[in-house]
């Protein structure tokens, strides 16, 4: 029995996490030819490049590629995670709280890292250097986090509802 009344997550969240990392790379591909030489790879806290390397398509969309990686293994751990979770489990009900909680955790980071990726090429690729380019996404991220981790654990702390 599932006492969670809410709706369950949709692995829909993963596609629009790609498409919006393959829609920078495409904008990326088209500022490629104007961005200098050497690109920033890296940012200080107060969003200034400190690190540099030369203008490269590994160097310009590695980034990308790894946020692509990030999403790729949260629909992996989305997709296991219930056969993982519930092997062997003692509490079956409890244990299909926990996965519904973890499924739910994973389908909305997965959009929330993709934005987080894409911002930070962005600016990067176009060349913006200020607090501003790198504090509001990490406070909106760990808000973001923060906010999903204290709904995944009111889900699981819910007694689960007695059988019919």
């Amino acid at each position: 029995m599932d006492a969670d009344p809410r709706p369950p997550s949709r692995r829909i969240w993963f596609v629009p996490s790609l498409l919006l990392l393959a829609a920078t790379a495409v904008l990326g591909a088209y500022l490629y030819p104007e961005m200098p030489d050497p690109v920033p790879v890296h940012w200080n806290g107060a969003g200034i490049p400190d690190r540099f390397a030369g203008k490269s398509v590994l160097a310009v969309f590695s980034p990308l590629l790894i946020g692509t990686g990030v999403v790729a293994f949260l629909w992996l751990l989305y997709r296991f995670l219930p056969a993982m979770a519930t092997k062997g489990a003692q509490d079956p009900a409890r244990a299909a709280l926990e996965v519904r909680a973890g499924k739910d955790v994973l389908a909305k980071l997965a959009p929330a890292l993709a934005i987080l990726f894409c911002w930070l090429c962005t600016t990067g690729w176009l060349g913006l250097a200020s607090p501003w380019t790198i504090w509001p996404p990490m406070l909106v991220l760990m808000g973001f986090t923060l906010w999903l981790v204290v709904r995944a654990i009111r889900a699981v702390s819910v007694p689960p509802a007695p059988p019919r």
